[in-house]
């Protein structure tokens, strides 16, 4: 049973600026290109076993059923619809970012601030 790949406009934005930024900031063409191939390699994989990947270290995210895969020195984040047999690629971003504050924000899923009452 495979998959199909749905890579959002949002994690394509990620992935290019990545790319980007290896290629004119750090001046490595040829690193910008292996991560633009192991990208499209590993997150092709993803169509055979897509549960293979843990769930996010985040409870709330975690809630969502947010996974991912490891690329290099970054982050896939990825959803699994499975009525529709679909991998929706939400996010790439690099590993050491605050990628737990970046999804919330992507998604709107910081925790409602319960109202005190006096």
């Amino acid at each position: 049973m495979s998959y199909s790949i749905h890579i959002t406009a949002t994690a394509e934005r990620d992935i290019l600026r990545a790319a980007d930024y290896i290629e004119f900031t750090l001046k490595n063409p040829t690193a910008a290109e292996h991560l633009l191939d192991a990208a499209t390699k590993q997150i092709n994989s993803l169509s055979d076993m897509p549960e293979k990947y843990y769930l996010v270290d985040d409870p709330v995210l975690a809630s969502w059923e947010i996974r991912f895969i490891i690329i290099n020195n970054y982050l896939a984040f990825y959803t699994i619809d499975k009525e529709k047999q679909t991998v929706i690629v939400v996010r790439f971003l690099y590993q050491k970012s605050n990628w737990n504050s970046i999804l919330r924000q992507s998604f709107s899923l910081a925790a409602p601030v319960s109202p005190i009452y006096l």
